[in-house]
């Protein structure tokens, strides 16, 4: 849904990135906590890797980032709009509603920056519910 915004992943990561640099906030890739449970004896990529294999790329990923308050109504709003759907589970798609409804976060801030309009993005999405669920 994002690419027919025209929305690039490398783009939207590097916004990302920059919005969280602007921030103050610089992502350590847990380094900290690897070093700790690498002085234990623990090798937190070689679980990453064993775990690609058994399950598929990205299966694990270690350290899970801590939910942020905009993050958490994000996911709130979620569920609010997987139900409203008639939807007992909830997808990427229903994510995406969430952070739109939310109204605020560093989600929408990477899409204004990437000059998407919220609103529009909403109504893509929705109709493109729609369509999958007929």
């Amino acid at each position: 849904m994002l690419r027919e915004q025209g929305i690039e992943p490398a783009r939207a990561r590097e916004e990302t990135v920059r919005i969280l640099k602007a921030a103050g906030i610089v992502a350590t890739g847990g380094q900290p906590a690897k070093d700790a449970l690498s002085s234990i004896g623990i090798d937190v990529e070689e679980i990453q890797r064993q775990a690609n294999a058994n399950f598929g790329p990205g299966a694990f990923q270690y350290p899970r980032p801590a939910y942020t308050p905009d993050a958490k109504k994000a996911l709130e709003h979620t569920l609010s709009e997987a139900r409203a759907l008639g939807q007992e589970k909830f997808g990427t798609e229903h994510i995406l509603l969430g952070m739109l409804a939310a109204g605020e976060g560093r989600g929408l801030e990477v899409l204004a920056a990437l000059r998407v309009d919220p609103d529009g993005l909403r109504e893509a999405v929705l109709s493109r519910v729609a369509r999958d669920a007929s």
